[in-house]
């Protein structure tokens, strides 16, 4: 029987694990290939929910099927072992769909014997009004686990009259540099996680030289 229950637990931690490599190859497939206009449709949705929803047209994923099934039920449905929660406040310009399932660690390792470790899945969409009446949109996703780290950001000038979101490769370029690293980024520098603000307009981040984020300051107009 214990040797019925360890195969069954390796053939879980291995599923999960494959699933996670997925995933992370999916965002290191997206930073490369975001840079493409999309078409937004007519739509009385709020702004940032509109936009989200034709990002993820252009690159489905399953946190825009858990936001379609959010709004449609006011429920959020799990994807395997992860639980999900959405911060939906139309008002602040601001989604957040984050994904977390919990482990107790069985063996020595990244961690020790008996740690408890939570992997992350976290998608977060914004918009700020630009001074030229345009609104410039931004996504990121973060994935977090005991031996993998993963982070993509994106942002697009959004203009209401042409419904198209445009690439503003010019304003991730310069949250990378100053971040101090080079885009795109070298594999272990993926692992710098951004956090776009659900209240105000400056972004975080996280490097890990400190238990404390860093802050890159909005000017109005850019980074």
């Amino acid at each position: 029987m214990k040797k019925i229950l360890a195969i069954a637990l390796l053939t879980v931690l291995a599923t999960i694990t494959a699933s996670a490599q997925l995933y992370d190859d999916y965002v290191d497939e997206l930073r490369d290939t975001w840079q493409k206009t999309i078409t937004v449709p007519n739509s009385q949705a709020p702004v940032v929910e509109k936009l989200l929803l034709a990002w993820g047209k252009e690159f489905p994923n399953e946190f825009v099927e858990i936001f379609d099934t959010y709004k449609k039920t006011g429920d959020t449905k799990n994807q395997g072992l992860y639980n999900y929660k959405v911060d939906y406040a139309p008002q602040n310009g601001f989604i957040e769909i984050y994904g977390s399932w919990t482990m107790i660690a069985e063996v020595d390792g990244n961690f020790l014997k008996g740690d408890t470790i939570t992997r992350k899945k976290i998608l977060q969409a914004v918009y700020w009004n630009l001074p030229n009446g345009n609104k410039l949109f931004g996504v990121s996703i973060e994935i977090d686990g005991e031996i993998f780290a993963n982070c993509m950001i994106a942002f697009y000038e959004y203009n209401a009259a042409k419904g198209t979101l445009t690439p503003r490769f010019d304003v991730v370029k310069r949250i990378y540099d100053k971040m101090g690293i080079s885009y795109p980024p070298e594999a272990d520098e993926t692992e710098i996680f951004v956090k776009l603000p659900k209240v105000g307009r400056d972004i975080k981040y996280n490097d890990f030289s400190s238990d404390r984020d860093k802050v890159i300051k909005w000017n109005g107009n850019g980074f």
